[in-house]
């Protein structure tokens, strides 16, 4: 792992880190104010919903993709990096298709309205167009390196 995927993976867990301290926040004065002093905050609820998917997504970029190379593991050390390569770029195309969709649903959306926020829908999509960005760098940095164990 380099340098520059280290930084994104600990760009990752301390921005989840940090929402997931808002969401409990969050749920932690919802309880109070309903249960303790009788009211309601009608805005919370969507706030918490919106940061904790946003927490999901950007926590879900320190991740390796989920791979089974039983089979990769039994080749030879160069035919084992180019399929590795092969691999990785696949998951690079397909992560850019997650990105191009979720730009279209933000587009799609951003006319739709939060009631108790009175922010754009599309702030949820964007959580999934920034995670799959930090996915695509995450993933150019596999590529580079792989590219060198083929080269080497």
């Amino acid at each position: 792992m380099n340098r520059f995927e280290t930084w994104l993976i600990r760009f990752a867990d301390v921005t989840s880190a940090a929402l997931l301290t808002v969401v409990a926040l969050l749920v932690c004065a919802q309880v109070l104010v309903r249960y303790v002093l009788g009211g309601s905050l009608v805005w919370s609820e969507e706030l918490t919903r919106l940061t904790f998917v946003w927490m999901v997504l950007v926590a879900a970029t320190s991740a390796q993709p989920m791979r089974v190379e039983i089979f990769v593991d039994m080749l030879p050390k160069r035919s084992r990096a180019v399929v590795r390569l092969l691999a990785d770029l696949l998951v690079l195309a397909l992560t850019l298709l997650l990105a191009y969709g979720a730009w279209g649903m933000m587009d799609l959306t951003q006319f739709d309205i939060y009631p108790a926020l009175a922010i754009s829908v599309r702030w949820l999509h964007a959580a999934l167009f920034v995670a799959s960005i930090l996915w695509v760098l995450r993933c150019v940095a596999n590529l580079a390196a792989r590219f060198r164990e083929v080269t080497a």
